[in-house]
Protein backbone atom coordinates (compact mmCIF):
# COMPACT_ATOMS: atom_id res chain seq x y z
CA UNK A 1 0.00 0.00 0.00
CA UNK A 2 1.06 3.41 -0.99
CA UNK A 3 1.76 5.67 1.70
CA UNK A 4 1.60 9.62 1.58
CA UNK A 5 2.24 12.39 4.00
CA UNK A 6 0.71 15.69 3.47
CA UNK A 7 2.69 18.61 2.71
CA UNK A 8 3.34 20.06 5.92
CA UNK A 9 4.31 16.29 7.08
CA UNK A 10 7.05 16.63 4.29
CA UNK A 11 7.95 19.90 5.69
CA UNK A 12 8.28 18.60 9.43
CA UNK A 13 10.21 16.01 8.02
CA UNK A 14 12.98 17.47 5.97
CA UNK A 15 13.28 20.42 9.41
CA UNK A 16 14.02 17.48 11.66
CA UNK A 17 15.45 14.72 9.73
CA UNK A 18 19.68 15.22 8.06
CA UNK A 19 18.49 14.63 3.82
CA UNK A 20 20.47 11.82 3.04
CA UNK A 21 18.31 9.74 5.45
CA UNK A 22 15.13 11.24 4.63
CA UNK A 23 16.13 10.00 0.54
CA UNK A 24 16.33 6.90 1.95
CA UNK A 25 13.23 6.13 4.14
CA UNK A 26 10.54 9.21 4.25
CA UNK A 27 9.76 10.95 0.98
CA UNK A 28 6.02 9.50 -0.66
CA UNK A 29 6.65 7.53 -3.63
CA UNK A 30 7.72 9.27 -6.82
CA UNK A 31 9.13 12.40 -4.72
CA UNK A 32 12.94 12.98 -4.24
CA UNK A 33 14.81 15.80 -2.42
CA UNK A 34 15.45 18.92 -4.10
CA UNK A 35 18.85 20.20 -3.01
CA UNK A 36 19.10 23.26 -5.01
CA UNK A 37 15.96 24.33 -5.29
CA UNK A 38 14.83 27.73 -3.11
CA UNK A 39 12.36 30.41 -2.83
CA UNK A 40 12.65 33.05 -4.83
CA UNK A 41 13.88 35.83 -2.38
CA UNK A 42 14.87 38.55 -4.96
CA UNK A 43 13.53 41.42 -7.98
CA UNK A 44 15.39 40.31 -10.56
CA UNK A 45 13.95 40.94 -14.25
CA UNK A 46 16.39 40.63 -17.16
CA UNK A 47 14.75 43.99 -18.68
CA UNK A 48 12.99 46.83 -17.81
CA UNK A 49 9.30 45.53 -16.50
CA UNK A 50 7.16 48.09 -18.21
CA UNK A 51 8.41 47.17 -21.99
CA UNK A 52 6.30 46.39 -24.08
CA UNK A 53 8.03 44.10 -26.38
CA UNK A 54 5.84 41.20 -25.92
CA UNK A 55 2.81 39.42 -27.16
CA UNK A 56 -0.09 40.37 -25.36
CA UNK A 57 -1.95 37.77 -26.44
CA UNK A 58 0.12 35.08 -24.51
CA UNK A 59 0.40 37.48 -21.22
CA UNK A 60 -2.93 37.43 -20.96
CA UNK A 61 -3.09 33.09 -21.91
CA UNK A 62 -0.23 32.77 -19.25
CA UNK A 63 -2.38 35.08 -16.59
CA UNK A 64 -5.39 33.01 -17.20
CA UNK A 65 -3.55 29.65 -17.00
CA UNK A 66 -2.25 30.93 -13.37
CA UNK A 67 -5.70 31.93 -12.53
CA UNK A 68 -7.09 28.88 -13.25
CA UNK A 69 -4.32 26.63 -11.25
CA UNK A 70 -6.10 28.23 -8.26
CA UNK A 71 -9.40 27.44 -9.10
CA UNK A 72 -9.04 23.98 -10.31
CA UNK A 73 -7.14 23.23 -7.03
CA UNK A 74 -9.38 24.99 -5.18
CA UNK A 75 -12.44 23.13 -6.15
CA UNK A 76 -10.21 19.67 -6.14
CA UNK A 77 -10.62 19.42 -9.70
CA UNK A 78 -7.34 16.78 -9.69
CA UNK A 79 -7.78 16.24 -13.95
CA UNK A 80 -8.15 19.90 -14.67
CA UNK A 81 -4.94 20.89 -12.57
CA UNK A 82 -2.80 18.40 -13.83
CA UNK A 83 -3.66 19.25 -17.47
CA UNK A 84 -2.01 22.81 -16.86
CA UNK A 85 1.13 21.48 -16.64
CA UNK A 86 3.83 19.81 -19.04
CA UNK A 87 3.64 15.72 -18.69
CA UNK A 88 7.20 15.69 -17.75
CA UNK A 89 6.52 19.09 -14.58
CA UNK A 90 8.99 19.62 -11.90
CA UNK A 91 6.86 20.49 -8.84
CA UNK A 92 9.34 21.72 -6.27
CA UNK A 93 7.33 22.19 -2.58
CA UNK A 94 8.87 23.58 0.13
CA UNK A 95 8.66 25.46 3.43
CA UNK A 96 10.60 27.84 5.47
CA UNK A 97 13.18 26.16 7.45
CA UNK A 98 13.36 22.78 5.68
CA UNK A 99 14.52 21.69 2.60
CA UNK A 100 12.39 21.26 -0.46
CA UNK A 101 10.48 18.06 -2.38
CA UNK A 102 10.62 17.25 -6.21
CA UNK A 103 7.75 15.60 -7.94
CA UNK A 104 7.86 14.64 -11.16
CA UNK A 105 5.66 12.00 -13.08
CA UNK A 106 3.00 9.24 -11.81
CA UNK A 107 4.20 10.68 -8.28
CA UNK A 108 3.70 14.22 -8.70
CA UNK A 109 -0.02 13.19 -10.02
CA UNK A 110 -0.23 10.16 -7.13
CA UNK A 111 0.34 12.83 -4.39
CA UNK A 112 -1.50 15.56 -5.01
CA UNK A 113 -4.67 14.25 -6.13
CA UNK A 114 -4.74 12.28 -2.88
CA UNK A 115 -3.96 15.61 -1.06
CA UNK A 116 -6.77 17.15 -2.75
CA UNK A 117 -8.71 14.56 -2.59
CA UNK A 118 -8.41 15.05 1.51
CA UNK A 119 -8.45 17.98 2.02
CA UNK A 120 -11.97 17.86 0.04
CA UNK A 121 -13.51 16.28 2.82
CA UNK A 122 -11.58 18.03 5.68
CA UNK A 123 -14.01 21.00 6.38
CA UNK A 124 -11.62 23.61 4.79
CA UNK A 125 -11.69 25.36 1.58
CA UNK A 126 -9.02 27.12 0.93
CA UNK A 127 -9.03 29.91 -1.71
CA UNK A 128 -5.38 30.84 -3.30
CA UNK A 129 -5.48 33.99 -4.25
CA UNK A 130 -2.54 34.95 -7.52
CA UNK A 131 -2.81 38.62 -7.24
CA UNK A 132 0.52 39.40 -8.85
CA UNK A 133 2.08 37.80 -11.75
CA UNK A 134 5.45 39.69 -12.71
CA UNK A 135 6.85 38.61 -15.91
CA UNK A 136 10.82 38.02 -15.24
CA UNK A 137 11.48 36.56 -18.79
CA UNK A 138 9.63 35.99 -21.45
CA UNK A 139 9.73 34.60 -25.24
CA UNK A 140 7.95 34.00 -28.48
CA UNK A 141 7.51 30.14 -26.38
CA UNK A 142 8.94 30.55 -23.25
CA UNK A 143 8.26 32.43 -19.73
CA UNK A 144 9.33 32.69 -16.52
CA UNK A 145 7.52 34.09 -14.10
CA UNK A 146 6.89 35.53 -10.11
CA UNK A 147 3.53 35.01 -8.75
CA UNK A 148 2.59 36.37 -5.12
CA UNK A 149 -0.36 35.76 -3.94
CA UNK A 150 -2.62 34.76 -0.24
CA UNK A 151 -3.60 31.30 0.85
CA UNK A 152 -6.98 31.92 2.61
CA UNK A 153 -9.19 29.00 4.56
CA UNK A 154 -13.08 29.17 5.30
CA UNK A 155 -13.57 25.90 8.09
CA UNK A 156 -17.07 24.52 7.87
CA UNK A 157 -18.24 28.00 6.74
CA UNK A 158 -17.79 29.56 9.70
CA UNK A 159 -14.36 31.00 10.07
CA UNK A 160 -11.76 32.89 7.59
CA UNK A 161 -8.19 33.03 8.22
CA UNK A 162 -5.23 34.28 6.34
CA UNK A 163 -3.42 30.90 5.98
CA UNK A 164 0.03 32.14 4.36
CA UNK A 165 1.66 34.82 2.20
CA UNK A 166 2.55 32.59 -1.39
CA UNK A 167 5.32 32.30 -3.35
CA UNK A 168 5.76 30.73 -6.65
CA UNK A 169 8.33 30.82 -9.69
CA UNK A 170 7.17 29.44 -12.44
CA UNK A 171 9.17 28.64 -16.14
CA UNK A 172 6.18 27.77 -18.53
CA UNK A 173 6.71 26.46 -21.95
CA UNK A 174 3.94 27.06 -25.26
CA UNK A 175 3.09 24.25 -27.12
CA UNK A 176 0.56 23.40 -29.73
CA UNK A 177 -1.97 23.33 -26.72
CA UNK A 178 -1.06 26.45 -25.48
CA UNK A 179 0.86 27.62 -22.40
CA UNK A 180 1.58 25.19 -19.73
CA UNK A 181 3.95 25.01 -16.65
CA UNK A 182 6.76 23.08 -17.32
CA UNK A 183 8.56 23.99 -14.08
CA UNK A 184 6.96 25.23 -10.75
CA UNK A 185 8.23 26.24 -7.34
CA UNK A 186 5.48 26.32 -4.59
CA UNK A 187 7.27 27.97 -1.13
CA UNK A 188 4.90 29.91 1.09
CA UNK A 189 6.08 32.61 3.48
CA UNK A 190 4.92 31.02 6.27
CA UNK A 191 4.32 26.93 7.22
CA UNK A 192 0.77 25.85 6.06
CA UNK A 193 -1.06 23.87 8.31
CA UNK A 194 -3.48 20.74 7.77
CA UNK A 195 -6.26 21.85 9.54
Amino acid sequence: MKQLIPLAMIGSLLAAAPLPALAETGLPEGASIAKDAKALRTYAPKGNPGSVDFDAADRLAIANLLYAYSFAYDNYEADAWFKLFTDDVVFVAGVPGAGAVSFTGEGFRTFWRERMKQFSSSGNQRRHLMSNILFLEQTADTAHVSVAGLLTNAKDGKTFTAVSSLNYEGWLVKGPEGWKIKRWHDFPDAPVPEK
